[in-house]
Protein backbone atom coordinates (compact mmCIF):
# COMPACT_ATOMS: atom_id res chain seq x y z
CA UNK A 1 0.00 0.00 0.00
CA UNK A 2 1.26 3.10 -0.89
CA UNK A 3 1.97 5.50 1.74
CA UNK A 4 -0.76 8.90 0.97
CA UNK A 5 1.74 11.67 1.18
CA UNK A 6 -1.29 14.13 1.17
CA UNK A 7 -3.01 12.80 3.81
CA UNK A 8 -0.19 13.07 5.93
CA UNK A 9 1.00 16.54 5.13
CA UNK A 10 -3.12 17.30 5.42
CA UNK A 11 -3.11 15.38 9.33
CA UNK A 12 0.12 16.59 10.24
CA UNK A 13 -1.16 20.24 9.77
CA UNK A 14 -4.63 19.88 11.62
CA UNK A 15 -2.70 18.02 14.37
CA UNK A 16 -0.42 20.81 14.52
CA UNK A 17 -2.98 23.49 15.05
CA UNK A 18 -3.84 21.36 18.43
CA UNK A 19 -0.26 21.49 19.26
CA UNK A 20 -0.02 24.76 19.19
CA UNK A 21 -3.22 25.29 21.71
CA UNK A 22 -3.99 22.50 23.47
CA UNK A 23 -2.86 21.91 26.76
CA UNK A 24 -0.56 19.27 27.34
CA UNK A 25 0.50 19.09 23.86
CA UNK A 26 1.41 23.09 23.29
CA UNK A 27 3.70 22.41 26.96
CA UNK A 28 7.00 23.85 26.76
CA UNK A 29 7.98 21.86 28.94
CA UNK A 30 8.31 19.12 26.08
CA UNK A 31 11.26 19.42 23.33
CA UNK A 32 10.48 20.60 20.21
CA UNK A 33 11.84 17.42 18.46
CA UNK A 34 10.00 15.62 20.77
CA UNK A 35 7.11 17.16 19.66
CA UNK A 36 7.89 16.76 16.55
CA UNK A 37 8.61 12.85 16.23
CA UNK A 38 5.13 12.81 18.16
CA UNK A 39 3.32 14.60 15.68
CA UNK A 40 4.93 12.66 12.45
CA UNK A 41 4.32 9.34 14.07
CA UNK A 42 0.37 10.28 14.63
CA UNK A 43 0.00 11.37 11.42
CA UNK A 44 1.89 8.88 9.65
CA UNK A 45 -0.14 6.33 11.81
CA UNK A 46 -4.02 7.82 11.13
CA UNK A 47 -3.65 8.40 7.46
CA UNK A 48 -3.58 5.20 7.14
CA UNK A 49 -7.04 4.93 9.29
CA UNK A 50 -8.97 8.65 8.32
CA UNK A 51 -10.18 9.04 5.06
CA UNK A 52 -8.90 12.48 4.03
CA UNK A 53 -11.99 13.97 2.32
CA UNK A 54 -11.87 17.23 0.39
CA UNK A 55 -14.53 19.75 -0.10
CA UNK A 56 -12.42 21.02 -3.50
CA UNK A 57 -10.36 19.20 -5.84
CA UNK A 58 -6.48 20.14 -4.76
CA UNK A 59 -4.96 20.63 -8.25
CA UNK A 60 -2.23 23.18 -7.52
CA UNK A 61 0.46 23.88 -5.31
CA UNK A 62 -1.11 27.08 -4.16
CA UNK A 63 -4.42 25.50 -3.50
CA UNK A 64 -2.47 22.60 -1.31
CA UNK A 65 -0.80 25.92 0.75
CA UNK A 66 -3.86 27.03 1.56
CA UNK A 67 -5.79 23.70 2.73
CA UNK A 68 -2.77 23.68 5.13
CA UNK A 69 -3.23 26.68 6.75
CA UNK A 70 -7.05 26.41 6.97
CA UNK A 71 -5.89 22.81 8.44
CA UNK A 72 -3.87 24.55 11.00
CA UNK A 73 -6.68 26.47 11.68
CA UNK A 74 -9.15 23.98 12.67
CA UNK A 75 -6.43 22.24 15.13
CA UNK A 76 -6.01 25.30 16.80
CA UNK A 77 -9.63 26.10 17.37
CA UNK A 78 -10.35 22.56 18.52
CA UNK A 79 -6.94 22.78 21.40
CA UNK A 80 -8.07 26.05 22.03
CA UNK A 81 -11.23 25.35 23.49
CA UNK A 82 -9.91 23.00 25.94
CA UNK A 83 -7.08 25.86 26.78
CA UNK A 84 -9.98 28.09 27.83
CA UNK A 85 -10.87 25.98 30.81
CA UNK A 86 -7.26 26.53 32.25
CA UNK A 87 -7.37 30.24 31.34
CA UNK A 88 -10.42 30.69 33.62
CA UNK A 89 -8.68 28.58 36.50
CA UNK A 90 -5.83 30.52 36.18
CA UNK A 91 -8.28 33.69 36.29
CA UNK A 92 -9.40 32.49 39.16
CA UNK A 93 -6.26 32.11 41.32
CA UNK A 94 -5.25 35.58 40.52
CA UNK A 95 -8.70 36.79 41.92
CA UNK A 96 -7.71 34.64 45.14
CA UNK A 97 -4.36 36.24 45.66
CA UNK A 98 -5.47 39.78 45.60
CA UNK A 99 -7.51 39.59 48.67
CA UNK A 100 -4.80 37.11 50.03
CA UNK A 101 -1.44 39.38 49.79
CA UNK A 102 -0.06 37.12 47.18
CA UNK A 103 -0.56 39.35 43.65
CA UNK A 104 3.01 40.57 44.10
CA UNK A 105 4.28 36.73 44.00
CA UNK A 106 4.43 35.46 40.25
CA UNK A 107 5.85 31.88 39.33
CA UNK A 108 6.44 30.27 35.56
CA UNK A 109 3.83 28.69 34.26
CA UNK A 110 5.54 25.24 32.95
CA UNK A 111 2.66 25.16 30.24
CA UNK A 112 3.04 28.04 28.61
CA UNK A 113 6.01 29.46 30.32
CA UNK A 114 4.91 32.78 31.73
CA UNK A 115 4.69 34.56 34.63
CA UNK A 116 1.21 33.32 36.63
CA UNK A 117 -0.26 33.85 40.14
CA UNK A 118 0.97 31.71 43.12
CA UNK A 119 -2.32 30.18 43.85
CA UNK A 120 -2.94 30.04 39.79
CA UNK A 121 -0.30 27.99 39.64
CA UNK A 122 -1.54 25.78 42.26
CA UNK A 123 -5.17 25.39 40.76
CA UNK A 124 -3.98 24.99 37.35
CA UNK A 125 -1.65 21.90 38.76
CA UNK A 126 -4.64 20.50 39.82
CA UNK A 127 -6.68 21.12 36.69
CA UNK A 128 -4.03 19.60 34.86
CA UNK A 129 -3.98 16.65 37.07
CA UNK A 130 -7.65 16.42 36.89
CA UNK A 131 -7.50 16.72 33.07
CA UNK A 132 -4.95 13.87 32.69
CA UNK A 133 -7.09 11.59 34.93
CA UNK A 134 -10.16 11.97 32.53
CA UNK A 135 -7.92 11.45 29.53
CA UNK A 136 -9.10 14.58 28.18
CA UNK A 137 -5.72 14.97 25.86
CA UNK A 138 -7.08 11.60 24.58
CA UNK A 139 -10.65 13.57 24.13
CA UNK A 140 -8.73 16.41 22.03
CA UNK A 141 -7.17 13.85 19.76
CA UNK A 142 -10.47 11.75 18.80
CA UNK A 143 -12.11 15.28 18.44
CA UNK A 144 -9.41 16.12 15.84
CA UNK A 145 -9.95 12.59 14.07
CA UNK A 146 -13.71 12.54 14.06
CA UNK A 147 -13.56 16.14 12.83
CA UNK A 148 -12.81 15.11 9.56
CA UNK A 149 -16.43 13.68 9.01
CA UNK A 150 -17.68 17.12 9.92
CA UNK A 151 -14.86 19.72 8.17
CA UNK A 152 -13.45 18.29 5.10
CA UNK A 153 -9.99 19.67 3.94
CA UNK A 154 -11.34 23.07 2.18
CA UNK A 155 -14.43 22.72 4.39
CA UNK A 156 -14.29 25.28 7.59
CA UNK A 157 -17.12 27.70 7.49
CA UNK A 158 -16.21 30.61 9.51
CA UNK A 159 -19.70 32.05 10.00
CA UNK A 160 -21.86 34.39 12.89
CA UNK A 161 -22.67 31.51 14.86
CA UNK A 162 -19.15 30.18 14.93
CA UNK A 163 -18.17 33.73 15.65
CA UNK A 164 -21.02 34.08 18.81
CA UNK A 165 -20.32 30.63 20.60
CA UNK A 166 -16.25 31.58 20.50
CA UNK A 167 -17.45 34.80 22.04
CA UNK A 168 -20.01 33.15 24.29
CA UNK A 169 -17.18 30.27 25.59
CA UNK A 170 -14.52 33.33 26.08
CA UNK A 171 -17.43 35.07 28.06
CA UNK A 172 -17.44 31.70 29.72
CA UNK A 173 -14.34 32.00 31.06
CA UNK A 174 -14.46 35.20 33.53
CA UNK A 175 -17.85 33.96 34.58
CA UNK A 176 -15.87 30.88 36.23
CA UNK A 177 -13.28 32.37 37.04
CA UNK A 178 -15.11 34.61 39.67
CA UNK A 179 -17.56 31.50 40.48
CA UNK A 180 -13.89 29.44 41.63
CA UNK A 181 -12.62 31.99 43.30
CA UNK A 182 -15.64 33.42 45.13
CA UNK A 183 -14.93 31.24 48.62
CA UNK A 184 -11.60 32.59 49.04
CA UNK A 185 -12.95 36.07 48.39
CA UNK A 186 -16.39 35.57 50.94
CA UNK A 187 -13.61 33.99 53.47
CA UNK A 188 -10.83 37.21 53.54
CA UNK A 189 -13.48 39.42 53.44
CA UNK A 190 -14.98 38.02 56.84
CA UNK A 191 -11.60 38.30 57.89
CA UNK A 192 -11.02 42.06 57.16
CA UNK A 193 -14.99 42.48 58.12
CA UNK A 194 -13.63 40.70 61.39
CA UNK A 195 -10.63 42.69 61.78
CA UNK A 196 -12.29 45.80 61.41
CA UNK A 197 -14.35 45.03 64.63
CA UNK A 198 -11.72 44.70 66.41
CA UNK A 199 -9.70 47.43 65.83
CA UNK A 200 -12.67 49.59 67.06
CA UNK A 201 -13.05 47.60 70.02
CA UNK A 202 -9.33 47.34 70.50
CA UNK A 203 -7.89 50.77 69.58
CA UNK A 204 -4.36 49.73 71.03
CA UNK A 205 -4.00 46.49 67.96
CA UNK A 206 -2.07 47.20 65.23
CA UNK A 207 -4.45 45.74 62.51
CA UNK A 208 -2.26 45.73 59.82
CA UNK A 209 0.40 43.80 61.30
CA UNK A 210 -2.01 41.25 62.40
CA UNK A 211 -4.73 42.03 59.23
CA UNK A 212 -2.32 40.58 56.47
CA UNK A 213 -0.78 36.99 57.82
CA UNK A 214 -4.74 36.56 59.25
CA UNK A 215 -5.54 36.93 55.29
CA UNK A 216 -2.97 34.82 54.53
CA UNK A 217 -3.99 32.10 57.01
CA UNK A 218 -7.67 32.21 56.23
CA UNK A 219 -7.30 32.00 52.60
CA UNK A 220 -4.86 29.26 52.92
CA UNK A 221 -6.96 27.15 55.19
CA UNK A 222 -10.02 28.22 52.92
CA UNK A 223 -8.45 27.11 49.86
CA UNK A 224 -7.22 23.66 51.21
CA UNK A 225 -10.85 23.30 52.63
CA UNK A 226 -12.27 23.42 49.05
CA UNK A 227 -9.57 21.33 47.26
CA UNK A 228 -12.16 18.28 46.88
CA UNK A 229 -15.06 20.62 46.06
CA UNK A 230 -12.54 22.08 43.20
CA UNK A 231 -11.67 18.65 41.89
CA UNK A 232 -15.54 18.51 41.37
CA UNK A 233 -16.26 21.33 40.00
CA UNK A 234 -12.87 20.68 37.71
CA UNK A 235 -14.43 17.51 35.93
CA UNK A 236 -17.88 19.32 35.28
CA UNK A 237 -15.73 22.38 33.87
CA UNK A 238 -14.05 20.05 31.46
CA UNK A 239 -17.49 17.73 30.60
CA UNK A 240 -19.11 20.75 29.38
CA UNK A 241 -16.47 22.26 27.29
CA UNK A 242 -16.19 19.11 25.64
CA UNK A 243 -19.62 19.75 24.82
CA UNK A 244 -18.75 23.21 23.43
CA UNK A 245 -16.40 21.23 21.23
CA UNK A 246 -18.49 19.43 19.79
CA UNK A 247 -20.68 22.63 19.33
CA UNK A 248 -17.80 24.14 17.29
CA UNK A 249 -16.69 21.42 15.07
CA UNK A 250 -20.55 21.17 13.72
CA UNK A 251 -20.73 25.11 13.74
CA UNK A 252 -17.50 25.07 11.53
Amino acid sequence: MPFPLDGFLLLMGRLSGLFLSAPIFSSRQIPGRVKILILALLSATLSYVIPINTSVTISTPGLFLAALVLEILVGYTIGLVAYVVFGAIQLAGQLMDMPMGFAIVNVVDPLSGTQIPLTGNFTQTLALLMYLAINGHHYLLEAVVQSYQVIPVLGIQITAPLIELLMAIAAQMFVIAVKIALPIIFAVLVADIAMGFVARTVPQMNVFIVGLPLRIMVGLVTLMLMIPVYLWVFTILFSRFFTYLDQIIMAM
